[in-house]
């Protein structure tokens, strides 16, 4: 089956102009605080490996929001409930062009993705 996106730059440059600065805001966060990172597509949208190969991280741009999902959710702390989803294996925080994002908390999930081995 051929991937409806060529790369996540392709898939990026697709997203509406509201949500895509904000998803390339995260991109570079994602780089900046998952050592090893490395990035491909999967189910359509950007996921991201933690060094250990593993996919942890995803990113899913609405015309209107971003969803920074976590693909292994169960295995991270939330003592405060802050991951939404009605999946056990993935969830995810909503965030919205033009609002704070809260780059300490997801740098502290950022830091639990990054030990998850396979």
């Amino acid at each position: 089956m051929a991937r409806k996106y060529s790369s996540v730059d392709h898939y990026l440059s697709t997203r509406s102009e509201e949500v895509r600065p904000l998803l390339d805001e995260l991109r570079a966060f994602i780089h900046a605080s998952l050592p090893g990172a490395t990035e491909d597509l999967d189910y359509g949208v950007p996921v991201f490996l933690n060094a250990n190969g593993v996919p942890v991280l995803y990113l899913f741009g609405s015309k209107k929001h971003v969803n920074f999902g976590f693909l292994r959710a169960a295995e991270l702390s939330d003592p405060e409930g802050v991951l939404k989803g009605s999946g056990k294996p993935s969830k995810h925080i909503r965030l919205l062009p033009g609002k704070p994002v809260d780059k300490d908390l997801l740098a502290g999930f950022i830091h639990q993705c990054s030990v998850i081995k396979a």
